[in-house]
């Protein structure tokens, strides 16, 4: 009778999986009392579920091969956080490629410069994030209110960037969206910046255009971030912002002020 109640709870289990039933061995006709050996005849798996199902799950067996693609812990599918070079939003001016140290730039000029020491770059004076930083941002002339050097790094290549201003600083995604998002911000044009950045979040956060990014802001940030970059230090008529992500220049613009 052990032999009989084993079976029977097996079926019940069985049973509980709907299509899985057909998997379920089957006890051959003839069977004898108690105590005595039971001739069972195993069906075939259909070969469409041959590494899947309930019961392959439940003891360790394979996945099923149409099971969803898994996502990360926020529920983003992996390849959403990932922008390919053909949806690249818009592509920011090339810098000036490995200028020698100690050239002038003029104001609005961009250029990469390798092999510096954080000593020749000068002074750092902001970097990004505050918690393991990414990007950093020294002043080549600390105390100076005129035009005149600062380096970036953080760069996918290695090298700094320079630029030429009186005052340059970060500016998180987040003030960015208060800044775009506000009634004032409706009436001003997007520039190329903002248009990059609307792209950027449309891929990671699956947000539209005029719409804050929401949960998936703090994903955006890790590696985004503005730096704009001013022509005067007491309220320029002209600055210029750099759009930063994942270590690379992907948009610039350049501003008037009214």
């Amino acid at each position: 009778m052990h032999k009989t109640a084993a079976t029977i709870l097996f079926l019940m289990l069985a049973a509980s999986c709907g299509g899985e039933m057909a998997e379920v061995p089957q006890e051959a006709d003839g069977t004898k009392e108690a105590g005595t050996v039971v001739s069972v005849t195993p069906q075939p798996k259909p070969a469409a579920r041959q590494n899947g199902g309930f019961l392959a799950a439940l003891f360790g067996g394979a996945a099923a091969p149409d099971a969803a693609p898994d996502t990360d812990a926020e529920g983003v599918e992996p390849a959403a956080l990932v922008l390919p070079e053909e949806a690249e939003p818009v592509e920011a001016e090339a810098p000036r490629s490995d200028i020698a140290y100690g050239t002038v730039l003029p104001y609005g000029e961009v250029a990469k410069i390798c092999g510096l020491t954080p000593r020749q770059m000068g002074k750092q004076v902001a970097q990004y994030p505050e918690k393991r930083p990414k990007h950093r941002l020294y002043d080549g002339d600390p105390g100076n209110t005129e035009l005149h050097s600062f380096y970036l790094t953080g760069f996918a290549d290695g090298c700094a960037r320079q630029f030429t201003a009186a005052l340059a600083m970060f500016g998180s995604v987040e003030m960015h969206e208060q800044l775009r998002y506000g009634l004032p911000a409706e009436v001003q044009p997007y520039s190329d910046t903002d248009k990059a950045y609307e792209r950027l979040k449309r891929k990671i956060c699956g947000k539209p255009k005029r719409k804050p990014c929401g949960g998936q802001i703090g994903k955006l940030a890790r590696d985004t971030v503005f730096l704009s970059i001013y022509e005067r230090f007491d309220g320029s008529a002209r600055w210029s912002n750099l759009l930063l992500h994942r270590g690379e220049l992907v948009a610039q613009d350049r501003k008037s002020g009214v």
